[in-house]
């Protein structure tokens, strides 16, 4: 268990820190040479996301290479529709693609029960993380959010509207929610096993929380994260893990978000406007400069640092972080620099 000095953990607990704790969504990834070294080396990304011990390696290169504040879990956010038998694959140049998606709400019916041990492989490079990190770099372990997990299940691919999976839930909305609460409690067994496993943080990541105008985000996901945020904390062994929400692109004021139950919202990069006032002391930040400043030129990427710094500085419980995660074609030495520029600013 990680000790209660890391900063990060202070963060999270809404302490007002002179220099904010550093991690980065997708921090491990094809961006760095050595990850690619080790993803040749699989054909399908889920096998790679099956082995413990590469988990473990992946997580740790960017520790290793930029000497963050916290590490995450490496894994993927589908890991629960393929445990429940939808058949993930990733497929180069499309990725993910189920081979069998909910096309029916007879496929809702018949979803066999969840069965959290059939995911021991990412309890297991939990395990290995957390032994190979520091005492004081807390590890973070996540799961996507019920409407994502659905919104994939249902569309069986990415997509960018997901036309198909908005026409299900119209049509069938009571198994669509049925489906939600399924989901809902399958993520918090995964969570439980990931905190009993050594995760000293959960993330909720709600990625296709833009898919949804404001009344259907309250009915479809808002209300099954706040049944899953409420199902951790009143759980003996969860109930004293913070937990951090993720919303992608939400099209509502981000005031809303505190009323989830999390601990700590991570804002998009496209979140602006933040009523701060009425966010302290309910929720830490986390957010949310947008990745694409780090293709730009050094001076770009200063100025931008700056400008997010100046808002939170003040702000009880600040984390920094991006918007969204690092994109394949950032190049690791802006990583490098942006850490080293937050820190000295």
């Amino acid at each position: 268990m990680t000790e209660t000095n890391s900063i990060f953990l202070k963060a999270l607990r809404k302490e007002k820190l002179d220099v904010p704790p550093i991690w980065y969504m997708r921090q491990a990834g094809r961006y760095m040479p050595e990850y690619r070294a080790v993803r040749k080396q699989f054909k399908n990304f889920l096998d790679m996301c099956k082995n413990p011990d590469v988990c473990c390696e992946l997580a740790l290169q960017p520790i290793n290479a930029f000497n963050l504040d916290a590490s995450i879990l490496f894994s993927d956010i589908l890991t629960i529709p393929d445990a429940l038998g939808l058949g993930v694959e990733f497929l180069e140049g499309e990725g993910p693609v189920f081979k069998n998606p909910i096309l029916s709400a007879k496929d809702v019916k018949n979803l066999p029960e969840f069965d959290p041990n059939e995911l021991s492989y990412v309890y297991k490079a939990v395990t290995n993380i957390r032994q190979a990190l520091p005492s004081d770099i807390p590890l973070i372990g996540f799961c996507g959010s019920p409407w994502t997990l659905a919104a994939y299940s249902i569309e069986g691919r990415s997509s960018k509207d997901f036309k198909y999976t908005k026409e299900f839930i119209k049509v069938n909305e009571n198994e669509a929610h049925i489906f939600l609460d399924k989901l809902t409690d399958a993520c918090f067994l995964y969570l439980k096993h990931q905190v009993t496993a050594g995760a000293d943080v959960i993330q909720i990541f709600d990625s296709w929380a833009n898919l949804l105008d404001e009344k259907d985000y309250e009915n479809y996901s808002m209300s099954y994260i706040k049944k899953l945020i409420k199902l951790l904390k009143n759980d003996s062994e969860t109930k004293n893990i913070p937990v951090i929400l993720f919303a992608r692109d939400p099209i509502f004021n981000s005031n809303v978000m505190t009323e989830s139950g999390a601990d700590c919202l991570s804002l998009y990069w496209r979140v602006q406007n933040l009523d701060l006032n009425f966010l302290s002391e309910k929720v830490a930040l986390q957010g949310n400069l947008n990745p694409k400043i780090l293709l730009e030129d050094k001076n770009t990427i200063n100025k931008e640092v700056k400008k997010i710094l100046a808002i939170f500085k003040d702000y009880p419980g600040y984390i920094f972080n991006l918007g969204h995660g690092i994109t394949p074609d950032i190049n690791p030495d802006n990583v490098k620099y942006l850490t080293e520029l937050i820190r000295s600013i």
